[in-house]
């Protein structure tokens, strides 16, 4: 059952004074099955490394979770933020794991570097709500031509040709128990030439705890390299001198308080 409000919004004034190059659809409220898109007031909102940003409200998507159901995405300081390193460093052929709100995905295929972006999505009724809502008839011909959403669950697809990119983002928290081995069972299924994670930066803050037995004092570029190099995956670093400085600051927001959370299987 579908239902959609014709009156359109552009999260962008939302978002107060936090500002992003990145583009965002104009989001309509609407609902297909159990998901929908809503517009709320937010008076704040905390960034992806740790700034608190003066907000007026956002567009949310919310879907069924076991027992209930729970925000998936929306266009916040925090999701903007731990977006922006994978769809900078998105080339050639790359693939979206999760469509969400379809804003990555639209910007994924904004990027001139990219050729093609094939989106995998388990659920139908995302899919459905995503293209009544006409995220990416929004966007330029050029970018919209690039897109090819494939229903299919991202733990088990396979492409049909060589993946220069992966951007992945099919979880509800930024640190989960199982998204190393989830990471691990996607690149041997795609061997993509590079790879990004949503929450990468908290899960190598996790394999930092691991190996100081401790919360460390700090990551610099040289421990995230070694950490990188141990996972064994060709995941994308970006080159900022202050990436570890980010993640050590980001890491008290988004990681769990108790202790021992990094050694959990």
């Amino acid at each position: 059952m579908t239902s959609l409000d014709q009156q359109s919004v552009d999260p962008r004034p939302l978002l107060g004074e936090f500002t992003s190059t990145l583009w965002f659809p104009h989001y309509a409220q609407g609902a297909w099955g159990p998901w929908s898109v809503r517009i709320i007031a937010m008076p704040s909102a905390r960034g992806y490394w740790g700034r608190v940003y003066a907000m007026m409200g956002t567009v949310i998507l919310t879907g069924p979770v076991e027992g209930g159901e729970k925000s998936w995405m929306s266009i916040v300081p925090m999701e903007v933020e731990s977006q922006e390193i994978g769809i900078a460093a998105a080339r050639g052929h790359t693939v979206v794991l999760g469509l969400g709100m379809g804003w990555c995905a639209a910007n994924v295929a904004l990027n001139p570097a990219v050729d093609r972006v094939t989106v995998v999505e388990r659920d139908p009724q995302v899919i459905a709500l995503i293209e009544a809502l006409g995220i990416f008839g929004q966007l330029p011909e050029e970018a919209r031509a690039k897109i090819r959403i494939v229903q299919a669950d991202a733990l088990e697809w396979r492409p049909d040709a060589p993946v220069d990119s992966v951007q992945a983002d099919i979880w509800a928290k930024f640190v989960e128990p199982q998204k190393w081995d989830d990471v691990r069972r996607m690149q041997e299924n795609i061997g993509a030439a590079s790879f990004y994670f949503w929450g990468q930066e908290m899960e190598l803050w996790r394999l930092a705890c691991r190996e100081a037995n401790g919360v460390p004092d700090g990551l610099d570029r040289d421990g995230i390299a070694r950490l990188i190099k141990g996972t064994g995956l060709p995941l994308i670093c970006p080159d900022w001198p202050d990436y570890g400085d980010r993640i050590t600051a980001a890491a008290p927001w988004w990681t769990p308080k108790r202790d021992g959370w990094w050694d959990e299987a």
